[in-house]
């Protein structure tokens, strides 16, 4: 192409801005870029293989924006601009002829003309999310939840302190006393708690059983607790020993379905624990908070629940304040 004088080339875009401003439904942003939007349908959603492959590769946030590719789409969506400008450009019988520099306008439109994605209606898609507890229970393969007992162990507390059920019944508000009383006892004190979790440990099927919270949320809330989960260090000042540490927790609501999960057998128990006041967890007891079917075997593939069993919100992520999401 020959090379096009200034005064030509602003004649041109001129004429692009007028036919682009009259016949286009694109805006200007603050650079004085035109943008539009690519819509997906409302009924487009991630299929469940496509969540697993999402959380279960190196980088989640990094996948999901590689699983939408509208590179293609936007292309077309620029060439509608041109086909759009060449309609009308000449409409001016002053404007330069559009023939003839038909490249250029098609290079300006592709430089200067943007679509925004439509990562925002994969992101808010609902996703169902186990969180698994480990207490230090987890170097035991969850072993030491078996508080009744099962074919490798004895009912009893000993050797039971990693147990996540005894700390659950601890962040409930039990003592110690209690909570001896009614392992060895069976003595359930009238609580629909310890009720729950008796009910819960004598109806499991194997040893491996992990406390698992069962929680709905977006798809872009997911991605944001898997990072906190997997990229949080230790949050303890080593300069200041009289600092105290200030943990991130998550704050799990008391309707939220909890209850004893193996994932690596398919099994588990009957997932009905009856908390009785919310639940502050640390991120350090949390093995993993992934959507179900990422790891072993799912919740719905066990128990062919629907989507309704997990709780509907009740997850609050609270972070120190200064600290960044």
């Amino acid at each position: 192409m020959a090379k096009i004088g200034k005064r030509t080339i602003n004649r041109i875009v001129k004429r692009i801005k007028e036919v682009i401003d009259v016949h286009t439904y694109l805006r200007t942003d603050d650079n004085g870029n035109y943008y539009g939007e690519i819509y997906a349908d409302y009924r487009d959603e991630f299929d469940e293989s496509t969540i697993v492959d999402i959380f279960n590769s190196d980088n989640p946030r990094d996948s999901f924006y590689e699983k939408l590719d509208f590179f293609d789409c936007e292309c077309d969506y620029k060439d509608d601009v041109v086909n759009e400008i060449e309609e009308h450009f000449n409409d001016d019988d002053k404007a330069p002829d559009f023939k003839k520099y038909e490249d250029f306008i098609r290079d300006w439109v592709y430089e200067n003309v943007y679509f925004n994605y439509p990562y925002d209606h994969y992101l808010g898609q609902d996703v169902y999310i186990d969180v698994i507890v480990d207490t230090g229970d987890g170097n035991y393969d969850y072993t030491k939840n078996e508080l009744f007992g099962c074919i490798y162990s004895e009912k009893g507390l000993d050797d039971r302190e990693e147990s996540a059920l005894v700390w659950l019944m601890k962040q409930q508000g039990y003592e110690p006393d209690a909570i001896t009383d009614f392992v060895l006892n069976e003595n359930t004190q009238e609580s629909k708690l310890l009720k729950s979790i008796y009910q819960e440990c004598i109806n499991t099927t194997t040893c491996m059983n992990a406390l698992a919270f069962f929680v709905k949320m977006s798809l872009g809330d997911a991605l944001d607790l898997y990072e906190i989960v997997n990229n949080t260090g230790s949050n303890e000042s080593e300069d200041n020993e009289s600092t105290e540490p200030k943990p991130i927790e998550i704050l799990l609501d008391k309707a939220i379905p909890c209850g004893l999960y193996d994932a690596w057998n398919g099994a588990g128990s009957v997932l009905d624990i009856e908390l009785e006041k919310d639940v502050v967890l640390p991120i350090k007891y949390i093995d993993s908070a992934l959507p179900d079917g990422c790891r072993g075997y799912s919740v719905t593939s066990i128990y062919g629940m629907c989507g309704s069993f997990w709780s509907n919100g009740g997850l609050k992520i609270n972070q120190p304040q200064g600290m960044a999401a």
